[in-house]
């Protein structure tokens, strides 16, 4: 184990449990996000990759508030660069707040690689 993951033992707190969310669904992330930190019982970090059709979840006024409300949770919220790509569109047509990476693959491999826990939506 390493000093990253052990947290601080002389502060008693124990280090965030992290944990990466693959989103090829938008119908169901915004509630398994709330559930998830509503029941962690120690600190946790979450970003949500979306990719596909889970980029639905970012794009479009109507998509704001729940982006928001994810964002309120702490969460991170990424769209794969190659999914924008093969539906022609950009970066400018996320809503405020969703960062990109560029690709939502490898990005997952590298995070689980890390020590992150995968949860597929």
């Amino acid at each position: 184990m390493n000093a990253e993951n052990t947290g601080n033992a002389a502060s008693g707190h124990p280090a965030p449990v992290r944990v990466v969310v693959s989103a090829p669904r938008p119908d169901r992330v915004v509630r398994a996000v709330g559930n998830l930190v509503a029941a962690a019982d120690r600190p946790v970090e979450v970003e949500v990759v979306v990719h596909g059709a889970g980029l639905d979840l970012v794009l479009g006024e109507e998509s704001a508030e729940q982006v928001a409300r994810l964002l309120e949770t702490g969460a991170r919220v990424l769209a794969c660069a190659n999914s924008l790509s093969g539906r022609g569109l950009t970066a400018d047509t996320l809503v405020s707040g969703v960062g990109v990476v560029p690709a939502a693959v490898w990005h997952l491999a590298l995070r689980q690689h890390e020590g992150w826990s995968l949860v597929p939506l």
